[in-house]
């Protein structure tokens, strides 16, 4: 396929990412509004609770594997059905894992509280069924991510006129709890129905147990990684709930701050997961030219993204918190403005994800994830009992660009992505061939 032709499945494939998180961004903003406004901040709170164990046992349970499986499948394309149908099992067997851990965390961390035990423990059960979000990778890999698109975007409209109704007949939050777990089941069915029907017959979903144990192999130095990443991303708002003296209004003024902060993220996400195959492609062919030139170009759209999108937000960030949250939640806006520019250094994180499996840099992963978490875990400690919220962002900020800038400063096999970094910035060697 000639370059020409790469391209525009590419911007074809990015669009359909684009369109569907578009889609989920408009109702978001309008569920999300209504949904908060109704629970309190209270209960809002309880919900971010919950959905912080949901977020951190997803990120283990992908088993490092997510990192490497479209460069396996593009290296091994013959193999393609039993690298996903061996990643399902795997991911729904840890998910299984992860709902009966999630109970005894509770149970340890909120004695007593059985209001945030059983919609916690419901949450959890989503979990399970996220491990089908794995067939989302071969969509990628073939740049037919518009199959996603459509089930995320059924599944959301369902989902939401759900919530609807639960507000209208004036349901109490257990029930939102369930109509997260819906979400995520429905996406399940409707990406193995779309699979089915648009895969080569060769390609059909197995479990291999040789299959398991090379998977893991491969993905082992991302395993201890994403447990680390789950203490620097996820940890802020169980952490609050731990040490705060108003947890669960610190939580849902934490929760409505990031609502917003990762609204304007699906797009350097969909440049990023529809140059994951293209790049790693030309690796794999040995197309170095090809290869630095696209990834620069990824890198300096992430980039320049993220820092308009920190501009926009700071400074209409109260507007944001009145239209969306109204003036109950104003205490978010600080918090919002932090968060928001400390995408920048976690999307940078994310794309130099591409670069470390390009080089076979993996081994590097954990100590760049396990200073980030280190330095997380401390700020946490030390600001949250005293300011709340505000200090779980600030943490957050420090954290990542700690983990982005400073940690790979000190490896002299990172320094040369930060000088690809560099030169994105400033749109250096990029264009030209």
């Amino acid at each position: 396929m000639n370059e020409s032709n790469i391209g525009k499945r590419f911007q074809y494939n990015t669009l359909w990412i684009m369109m569907d998180k578009v889609l989920h961004m408009i109702l978001s903003l309008v569920i999300t509004s209504v949904t908060a406004r109704y629970l309190g901040k209270a209960n809002y709170g309880i919900l971010s609770y919950g959905l912080a164990y949901v977020n951190i046992f997803t990120i283990c349970c992908k088993l490092g594997i997510d990192a490497v499986i479209v460069n396996e499948m593009i290296k091994h394309k013959e193999d393609t059905g039993r690298i996903l149908g061996t990643t399902c099992v795997l991911r729904f067997v840890s998910g299984m894992l992860s709902v009966v851990l999630t109970a005894i965390f509770v149970i340890v961390l909120k004695p007593g509280n059985m209001v945030v035990f059983v919609v916690t423990c419901i949450q959890a059960l989503a979990v399970m069924f996220a491990a089908f979000d794995t067939i989302d990778f071969y969509f990628q890999a073939e740049l037919q991510s518009k199959f996603t698109s459509i089930a995320k975007s059924i599944s959301y409209l369902f989902v939401c006129g759900l919530r609807v109704i639960l507000i209208l007949v004036g349901a109490d939050v257990v029930w939102f709890a369930w109509a997260g777990v819906l979400d995520t089941f429905v996406v399940a069915v409707l990406l193995l129905i779309f699979y089915e029907k648009n895969r080569e017959k060769k390609h059909k979903l197995t479990f291999s147990l040789p299959q398991a144990r090379g998977l893991l192999s491969v993905s082992r130095p991302f395993i201890l990684s994403n447990l680390l990443v789950v203490i620097y991303t996820q940890m802020d708002r169980l952490m609050i709930g731990s040490l705060s003296t108003n947890a669960d209004v610190e939580n849902g003024l934490y929760a409505a701050g990031m609502n917003i902060a990762m609204y304007w993220m699906f797009i350097p996400n969909a440049f990023i997961d529809s140059g994951r195959p293209i790049i790693m492609t030309n690796k794999t062919e040995h197309r170095e030219g090809d290869y630095r030139r696209t990834y620069g170009k990824l890198l300096a759209g992430v980039i320049w993204i993220s820092i308009m999108a920190g501009i926009g937000f700071s400074l209409c960030s109260k507007l944001c918190i009145f239209i969306l949250y109204g003036r109950d939640f104003y205490g978010a806006i600080p918090i919002l403005i932090l968060l928001v520019w400390s995408k920048l250094f976690s999307l940078i994180g994310t794309a130099r994800g591409i670069w470390l499996v390009c080089e076979d840099y993996s081994q590097y992963v954990k100590y760049l994830i396990g200073g980030g978490a280190v330095v997380n875990l401390v700020l946490n400690f030390i600001l949250i009992p005293k300011t709340g919220a505000m200090g779980a962002a600030v943490a957050t900020l420090i954290t990542e660009l700690v983990g982005a800038v400073l940690l790979p400063l000190c490896m002299k096999k990172m320094r040369p992505f930060l000088k690809m970094t560099w030169n994105a910035f400033l749109l250096k060697d990029i264009f030209h061939k």
